[in-house]
């Protein structure tokens, strides 16, 4: 999730729709999303199938450092100016994700759970760092109450977000389900929101040229 003054979440089931937002975008059909264990800490195009696949493989059944992997997500997640990045964002298929906790700092979230929402269904404008300068306004709830595993394997936490926390958390376990927060608005809302974003896009290149 690219870091907002509002943002927000929710798991939902992704829609089908008739307008294509990848019409444009180069193809990665030769790209295998389940080489898990081929480990490449870099963001990912949008068409990558590990976007759109669930992120199913347990982390802990191989032998990796999983601390030193959590440092180096964090720092993308930085330097992309983010407050969140899971794992199929850079083309993993393991059931993981970072984010930036308002109060715990960065977290590593290993096999999440989300077992509880309450509080009002919000309405927020959310970023991604899969899909830059594109911004929506989707519905989360307010509060999540949620379990997840740290990078040793053994800890198991179990508590409740709120805010922008709740809001990171489930953006990031939409990713692990292959949803991504295009799929959770119309196609005229999203059509509208990849033409203000092309523009943007033009602005900059102009600019670019300029100088």
């Amino acid at each position: 999730m690219s870091d907002q003054n509002k943002v927000l979440v929710t798991s939902a089931t992704p829609t089908i729709r008739a307008y294509d937002p990848f019409e444009h975008m180069a193809s990665t059909s030769d790209i295998d999303a389940l080489q898990s264990d081929n480990w490449k800490c870099e963001l990912v195009e949008p068409k990558h199938p590990a976007l759109h696949r669930k992120a199913d493989v347990d982390p802990f059944t191989y032998n990796v450092d999983w601390e030193k992997r959590e440092i180096e997500m964090c720092k993308l997640m930085h330097d992309k100016i983010g407050i969140g990045l899971a794992a199929p964002q850079i083309g993993q298929s393991y059931n993981l994700f970072v984010m930036n906790h308002t109060i715990l700092g960065d977290i590593g979230v290993f096999n999440p759970k989300i077992l509880e929402t309450a509080g009002s269904d919000d309405l927020y404008e959310e970023g991604c760092l899969s899909f830059p300068l594109l911004y929506l306004k989707i519905t989360r709830p307010e509060k999540v109450k949620v379990e997840y595993t740290k990078a040793d394997g053994k800890t198991v936490v179990r508590t409740w977000m709120d805010g922008r926390d709740a809001r990171c958390f489930q953006h990031e376990y939409d990713h692990l389900q292959g949803v991504n927060f295009i799929d959770l608005v119309s196609d005229m809302k999203l059509k509208f929101a990849m033409k203000k974003r092309e523009k943007v896009f033009k602005r900059i290149e102009r600019q670019m040229k300029a100088t």
